[in-house]
């Protein structure tokens, strides 16, 4: 093996083991996964993920407009919309930093950071 190979073959290595240990920090359970669901600014419900039952939780817009939240194995999504492009109900399961958002009824879920 020449040397050029060898140093390919460590930055491939390198380069992998980088890769799981940052999705190993990106997806390991929180002890305390708090979310917000909050709508056009105000919050209206703060859950601990990891103890609250398995539910549903319909929410109304001021336009008669509804999502339905889904609380299932300490998970959260949006299972049903009646916004056109149900985007927030594709977006399936909270994970990572990125928020579950409906623009149409202003409606958005996140996790905490503040607990």
């Amino acid at each position: 093996m020449t040397k050029s190979v060898k140093i390919c073959i460590a930055v491939i290595v390198f380069i992998f083991i980088s890769a799981l240990i940052l999705s190993l920090i990106l997806f390991q359970k929180k002890d305390n996964e708090y979310i917000s669901i909050v709508q056009d600014n105000k919050v209206l419900y703060t859950l601990n993920l990891n103890t609250t039952e398995n539910q549903k939780i319909r929410i109304e817009d001021n336009n008669d407009g509804y999502n339905i939240i889904e609380i299932s194995d300490g998970k959260i999504r949006i299972s049903d919309a009646d916004c056109p492009d149900k985007t927030c109900v594709n977006m399936g399961f909270l994970s990572g930093d990125v928020p579950i958002v409906c623009l149409p009824h202003k409606l958005v879920i996140k996790y905490n950071d503040e607990y």
